[in-house]
């Protein structure tokens, strides 16, 4: 895979580049190559006797008519998620500008029901689950990334959730729910292992849906199966990931990890199974809020001086740019601390951390699937 990128970085030096490339190849070229989406708008340019400015550029997508004008080359391998690490603090607007980011979930969902009339939409969103665990599923799911600190919410210093961090930004403002009722779909019911009284990130979650507490997924499906009506319904579910594993758990197996993920697919299929039972044109999303780093897997390296408030990231400024990168929202900034860093030890009953800013942490799945009078797309 390694070569292919360095062959692929010489080629962008002599010529325009078009292929098919997984999605995060780009984290892992020069920041100065250019994407451009419109072959025939570069030929102009091109072949315009108007000089142009000489730089790399990259056409994400195959278009045999232009074959014969460009270099083509595919990398369809995902890059190796050391060399992702070591780019990816120097990536962050390519990740931000090439990827599907949290912040845009709840606007691709829109446009989705927007261009397909989606009649039932289910959101299911887990708690912490990494692209990394999920990438070999048949679903094909895109990598997201976690544009901040890759943890479930957060609170301001005036105690309130702020709205641009974990679960919150996925939602986004206005919440998915309220801009789905603009687009048709009229009606919500939600479904978590939290109760609004338990936690005010539910309250954030379930603005203005009705929520049933759960004692998890079998009990929510259980109760969406008797369902009457769902055409027009927007359906909402809090599914713990593999964060309930990774805190308070001192040891944790790679066979206690692979069976909690394979759970999660089952339940995602369970739902797309749902949809096509009761002859129904939707669409079933996943998205995490954040992956895990797990705790025996990695080379650590303790950075104390850094006062952090958490092991991976911090919510005072660090001076410390070649080990942390800075977050804002409207309400306070994060220090996110590279891969492998550490701001303070990991917790000794803790299996697993997150909220900092690496491959695993910081890009999980997202899931899109079509379902279509019994016929899954």
């Amino acid at each position: 895979m390694t070569s292919q990128l360095i062959d692929l970085e010489y080629a962008l030096t002599v010529a325009p580049v078009m292929g098919q490339f997984h999605p995060l190849v780009p984290l892992c070229l020069s920041q100065s190559v250019e994407r451009v989406s419109d072959p025939y708008t570069l030929l102009e340019e091109l072949d315009s006797p108007t000089p142009h400015s000489v730089r790399s550029v990259i056409i994400p997508h195959l278009d045999t008519k232009y074959v014969d004008r460009f270099l083509t080359l595919n990398l369809l391998e995902s890059p190796p998620a050391q060399l992702i690490n070591i780019n990816l603090p120097n990536r962050i607007e390519t990740a931000r500008q090439w990827l599907l980011t949290n912040h845009r979930v709840a606007d691709r969902i829109i446009a989705d029901v927007q261009q397909h009339g989606y009649d039932t939409v289910i959101l299911l969103l887990v708690d912490g689950l990494s692209y990394a665990d999920v990438a070999h599923w048949p679903e094909r799911p895109e990598p997201c990334f976690i544009d901040g600190p890759s943890i479930t919410y957060s609170r301001t210093s005036t105690d309130q959730v702020d709205p641009q961090v974990g679960f919150p930004a996925i939602i986004n403002s206005p919440p998915l729910a309220r801009r789905l009722v603009e687009v048709g779909i009229r009606h919500q019911r939600g479904y978590s292992y939290w109760s609004r009284a338990q936690n005010d990130i539910t309250e954030t979650l379930f603005a203005g849906i009705p929520l049933e507490k759960v004692n998890g997924f079998d009990e929510a499906y259980e109760k969406i199966s008797q369902l009457s009506q769902i055409k027009g319904l927007y359906i909402q579910i809090v599914r713990e990931g593999l964060d309930g594993l990774a805190h308070s758990r001192r040891e944790i197996s790679d066979v206690e990890v692979k069976a909690a993920t394979e759970a999660i697919h089952q339940d995602l299929r369970l739902l797309v199974s749902f949809l096509s039972k009761r002859e129904t044109h939707g669409a079933v999303y996943l998205i995490a809020d954040h992956g895990i780093l797990w705790k025996n897997q990695h080379a650590w390296q303790e950075i104390n001086y850094l006062n952090a408030n958490r092991p991976r990231y911090t919510t005072q400024i660090s001076p410390h740019s070649n080990l942390t990168s800075t977050f804002s929202t409207d309400r306070q900034t994060f220090s996110l601390l590279h891969y492998p860093y550490l701001g303070r030890s990991i917790r000794a009953n803790d299996s697993g951390v997150h909220g900092g800013l690496s491959y695993w942490e910081s890009i999980v799945p997202f899931i899109h699937l079509e379902v279509a009078a019994g016929v899954t797309a």
